[in-house]
């Protein structure tokens, strides 16, 4: 392997001159990030009593569930929340949750799977360890573990039901399991993660069965500074808990603070592409440069319709029914296989306003969401200050091929098709399209995403430049760090991507404690 992977045993000393921390903590391995991925692996790397884990967390700890403690925005299942979002400045697309229970916390409560082509293309970038066949069973017990069902039939209203029944009339078929392995084109109900009306995120349905062990602490409010660095192991991290400065020793680190936190933090500490390093004036400690690239995320067009006085009339109260509860998965003209790759996303409701809070009048939409992209964006941070938030580049529908913009306006083309056809035609209207909308540059400036960023610290092999992470998380280069959440998918699910981070989190917390890296 060439030196690119090589830790400089010298690098530039200005971050070592910060003042010592006054207070340490020394576990067996401490876990950045307390989102879906971080609840997963504090719960598995806990489960050996004599091996202590400290998972840090930026947001608040609102403790076990318990509707008396918790926001309700973050219990209420029925429609996304951003409440503890890190930068409600920054478009909605680029929303995360700063809390223990992470975006989970925060999200639509869909959960649904990608085909089982998307996991094996991970083959090749994990050596042949991480498969569709390697992650069924981890895919199956997050499911169960998060409670997944569908949207129960008191609260499917009329218009999904409109939907549903249009898009037969097209010859979509109805889906009675959108999961299902046969399941590759049609329109059924949203599978949630949710129990009752309650958003069942990550940290009830893995961290609390766990919070009670001894040898785990939940440490919250809590900025990851950087990695404390020896050769080529990491001994901790600099940290800053409350306004103090605080040192975590560790034997393991593992990172879990997503596509959009994890490069940041790994740049902060030397790590990544080292131009970035050098403009920033981090030490260049190890130059990799795929740290922050492959951002990935389903570029997406919104069919905004016209709700009529009748969809008005049969619309209940908003605060009483999911917001989004039927999906639509099809083929575009460019499909290369025989799975979806397309989404279109149903939805009438309080219209989003431009921090992404519903709180306007009815509006009614049919969102394409393009779900084999091959855009692609990054993530840099902005500063050695943790506190600050990254500069997210999504780079949608910036293929130069141009493949993305055709499956999106393929996909409008069957959303206009969809809002004129059966019952949905007396619900709302839709106006003509017009050439300039359908514009490359139209395109891009109307584009957002589906809130699933993936790939910021790809797996792949040594021996690929762009890699970052083998296909156990190990950084490159690194003997003991870890990446284990979004940012190691080399290749996005056509799914929401809740299920596979908690399916990839378990499957690497088997590993780590089966090889017992994790012991330190």
């Amino acid at each position: 392997m060439t030196g690119t992977r090589t830790p400089n045993p010298n690098p530039n000393p200005t971050r070592d001159r910060d003042p010592e921390p006054t207070d340490t903590l020394t576990v067996d391995t401490v876990i950045v990030g307390a989102g879906a991925a971080g609840c997963v692996l504090a719960a598995r790397l806990s489960a050996d009593p004599n091996h202590t884990v400290l998972l840090l967390e930026a947001g608040p700890d609102h403790g076990p569930f318990d509707p008396g403690r918790w926001p309700a925005e973050l219990l209420d299942a029925r429609s996304a929340a951003r409440g503890h979002d890190w930068d409600l400045a920054a478009p909605p697309c680029c929303a995360r949750a700063r809390v223990v229970g992470g975006s989970s916390a925060h999200n639509g409560c869909w959960a649904t799977l990608g085909a089982a082509a998307d996991y094996d293309a991970w083959r090749p970038p994990s050596g042949g360890a991480i498969t569709h066949e390697t992650l069924r069973p981890h895919l199956a017990e997050a499911m169960a573990t998060l409670r997944v069902r569908t949207v129960p039939s008191e609260d499917q209203t009329p218009w999904h039901h409109a939907v549903i029944e249009a898009a037969g009339a097209l010859g979509l078929p109805f889906l009675p399991d959108v999961n299902a392995a046969d399941a590759r084109e049609g329109i059924g109900w949203v599978p949630l993660n949710a129990v009752g009306r309650t958003r069942w995120h990550a940290a009830f349905a893995y961290l609390d069965p766990a919070r009670d062990r001894p040898n785990l602490r939940v440490l919250a409010d809590t900025h990851a500074d950087r990695l404390l660095l020896t050769g080529d192991r990491a001994t901790g991290v600099a940290a800053v808990h409350a306004g103090r400065p605080l040192t975590v020793r560790a034997g393991t680190v593992v990172l879990a603070c997503g596509s959009y936190g994890t490069p940041p933090l790994l740049i902060r500490s030397g790590i990544g592409p080292e131009p970035e390093l050098r403009r920033l004036g981090a030490p260049v400690v190890l130059p990799l440069p795929g740290v922050g690239e492959n951002l990935t995320d389903h570029g997406s067009l919104g069919l905004m319709l016209d709700p009529t006085s009748v969809l008005a009339e049969r619309m209940p109260d908003a605060a009483e029914s999911y917001f989004a509860q039927s999906l639509v998965k099809a083929r575009s003209s460019r499909a290369v296989d025989d799975d979806w790759d397309l989404h279109i996303v149903p939805s009438a409701g309080p219209a989003e306003d431009a921090q992404g809070f519903y709180n306007g009048p009815l509006s009614a939409g049919l969102y394409v969401f393009v779900m084999a992209p091959r855009s692609r964006g990054r993530v840099r941070a902005t500063s050695l200050d943790p506190t600050a938030p990254p500069e997210i580049d999504h780079g949608f529908f910036t293929d130069p091929e141009g493949h993305d913009i055709r499956v999106v306006l393929d996909g409008v083309d069957l959303a206009r098709d969809l809002a004129s056809a059966g019952p949905l035609a007396g619900l709302a209207g839709v106006r003509r399209a017009t050439a300039a909308e359908r514009e490359p540059a139209a395109v891009r400036a109307a584009a957002s995403g589906y809130w699933h960023p993936v790939g910021t610290c790809a797996m792949g092999p040594e021996d690929d430049p762009m890699a970052v992470a083998g296909p156990d998380g190990r950084v490159h280069g690194l003997a003991n760090v870890h990446v284990a959440d979004a940012s190691l998918m080399p290749v996005i699910p056509r799914a929401n991507t809740h299920l596979t981070t908690v399916a990839v989190a378990s499957l690497l917390a088997e590993r780590l404690t089966t090889t017992g890296v994790a012991a330190g």
